[in-house]
Order: C-alpha cells, then structure tokens, then sequence
C-alpha cells in the first residue's frame, strides 16, 4: 500500500490497474547525481498492468524513504525498455519484464526479460535516470 498521491488518484482513476514492486532496492545517496531528490534515498522499479488478466507490463523506477514507514517519493517516467514477442505464443503482444537493478560508479543497470527469449539491459548514468524523475509528477 502507498500514500503517494500521483498512485492513489491514478488508481482511484483506474481500479482494475495492478501495480506491484520489485523485492530488490538500493540505497543512494548522491546528491550531485540525484537533483531531482537531493537526499539518501532507496533505488527500486514497479510494473503496472491493466488487470490481472493483462499481458502488457509498463515499469517505472521509484524512490522512496530509507525511514520507516518508507513512503514513495518520487516514480519516474515509464522506462524505456524494447520488448519483444514471445516465441511459443503466436500472436501474444511483446512485452518486457524487470529483473534486476544495480548502481555501480553512477551508472543504473536495469536487467529484464523480453518476450521470455532475451536477457536485455537497460543501462544509464545516473543523471539520466534522475531526467525520467524530472520528466513526470504522475506515472
């Protein structure tokens, strides 16, 4: 559950909207390279689908408190990851799934699968993660 407002009134908005977060985070504290929430703050990602019957993932990264009760702070823009179509289901939509995240030396690695055929990554400094933060109040 979140008392992050953009996520209330978006599923307010939408009630059949599943969104679900990822059981990693890490923790950051680089204010030069996080202007857009200049202070320690744990890294992760969500997906959100239409329903429970939906197929189509949008992920988005978030950042929230490292004091209890780690309420969200900030959710980015969707990323921009390159889904592919599955194999074994002709026809079935592409899609992408987040598998991971990592921070070393300012740079994001967001690991995914696409279509369950490839491992793909999405990577990017630090500074263009906090751009997709800057982008959007609403995801």
């Amino acid at each position: 559950t979140s008392d992050f407002a953009p996520l209330l009134r978006l599923k307010r908005a939408n009630p059949s909207l599943v969104i679900r977060g990822s059981g990693e985070a890490v923790f950051i504290n680089d204010t030069k390279a996080t202007p857009s929430l200049p202070k320690p703050h744990y890294l992760a990602t969500l997906h959100m689908k239409a329903s429970d019957r939906s197929d189509a993932y949008a992920h988005f990264a978030y950042r929230f408190s490292p004091e209890p009760p780690f309420n969200i702070l900030q959710i980015s823009s969707q990323l921009p990851l390159l889904a592919a179509q599955p194999i074994e289901k002709s026809g079935a939509a592409a899609f992408a799934f987040v598998s991971g995240l990592a921070v070393v030396n300012r740079t994001v690695v967001i690991s995914y699968g696409a279509g369950d055929r490839d491992s793909r990554a999405l990577v990017m400094t630090m500074d263009r993660l906090d751009e997709l933060f800057s982008l959007e109040s609403d995801p």
